[in-house]
């Protein structure tokens, strides 16, 4: 065979391969070309956990219910998209989900799809958490006593007598029904007497913060009044015997009494028996005049000359006799 004849041969050879079945050939070219693309897709896809803001609408305080369960300000929520898609959405920012929990008797916030605003190609493949279980409790109100505290001491000698006082007594107190009526006071403030003498004194003292999800209704201050008096001690003398003053051979009945002397602790611990006498002074009882009443009797009243110091007597009388 010549070469002309075999070129012949040969192209049209090739010409028939080339335009025989053209709509399979097409088919084929076209499944290739989308496999191609879905693996160069796939190679392109990527998971990302971003967080997501929580915005919640709660019921309104005339609704008197107050959600008990902490809702987190975030979730994370897992995306599945192209590498592009997902690049823009984080530097965008995902917008936040809004819950409307204004009716306050939802038990349940579940997180669904719909929820999340996403762009085309993005998916959502895992939401964490993915529900919430709620727990509500009705807002109540109830009076409260308020408590006052005293810190520091007051001047060398004084002391804080008794307990402060407080006016208003009480304040009331709003919240959830289980913390209000587990709370026991509204406390203070600590009243600062320091260096403080020998007085009355009165100031009004802020209430310290209300404890979580309460709040105070009315002031938020109250007056503490906190009496100042001075350290004063005890000693009991029995059986001390009574003198007489004004007249000789004075007899008094009965002829002992028991004196308890009230003062500084240094004044009465200094104090011995033979400094404690009881006295009864005939020469200033009113219209009694000893020049012309040379005899007589009568009930008087028994002193005791102390300095810094008081005294109780028992009897605080005696009858004399002269």
């Amino acid at each position: 065979m010549r070469l002309s004849e075999i070129v012949a041969a040969l192209l049209s050879w090739l010409r028939e391969a080339t335009t025989a079945n053209l709509g399979l050939k097409a088919l084929a070219m076209t499944i290739a070309l989308g496999l191609f693309a879905y693996q160069k897709g796939q190679e392109d896809q990527q998971q990302r956990t971003v967080p997501v803001g929580v915005v919640m609408r709660l019921p309104p305080d005339a609704a008197k219910r107050e959600l008990m369960t902490p809702i987190p300000a975030s979730i994370h929520v897992t995306l599945r998209g192209s590498t592009r898609d997902i690049d823009r959405l984080i530097a965008t920012g995902v917008a936040p989900v809004e819950v409307d929990l204004r009716d306050g008797r939802r038990d349940t916030l579940t997180f669904e799809d719909k929820m999340f605003s996403l762009p085309p190609g993005v998916d959502i493949t895992i939401v964490d958490p993915p529900h919430i279980d709620l727990e509500w409790q009705d807002v109540v109100t109830r009076l409260i006593p308020v408590q006052a505290s005293i810190t520091s001491k007051p001047a060398e000698g004084y002391v804080v007598k008794g307990e402060p006082e407080v006016e208003p007594q009480e304040m009331t107190v709003r919240g959830p029904q289980s913390s209000v009526e587990t709370l026991q006071f509204v406390r203070l403030a600590a009243f600062d007497v320091s260096g403080l003498t020998e007085g009355v004194y009165r100031r009004p003292i802020a209430l310290d913060a209300p404890p979580n999800r309460m709040s105070y209704i009315g002031p938020r201050t109250a007056t503490v009044s906190v009496v100042i008096a001075r350290r004063v001690s005890e000693a009991r003398f029995a059986k001390r015997p009574v003198e007489v003053v004004g007249v000789q051979n004075g007899v008094v009945s009965p002829r002992t009494v028991d004196v308890t002397v009230i003062g500084p602790p240094e004044v009465v611990r200094a104090l011995r028996p033979e400094q404690v006498v009881p006295r009864v002074d005939l020469t200033k009882v009113s219209g009694l005049d000893l020049e012309k009443q040379k005899r007589g009797s009568l009930t008087a009243k028994v002193t005791l000359d102390l300095a810094h110091a008081d005294a109780e007597i028992q009897p605080p009388t005696v009858n004399v006799r002269w």
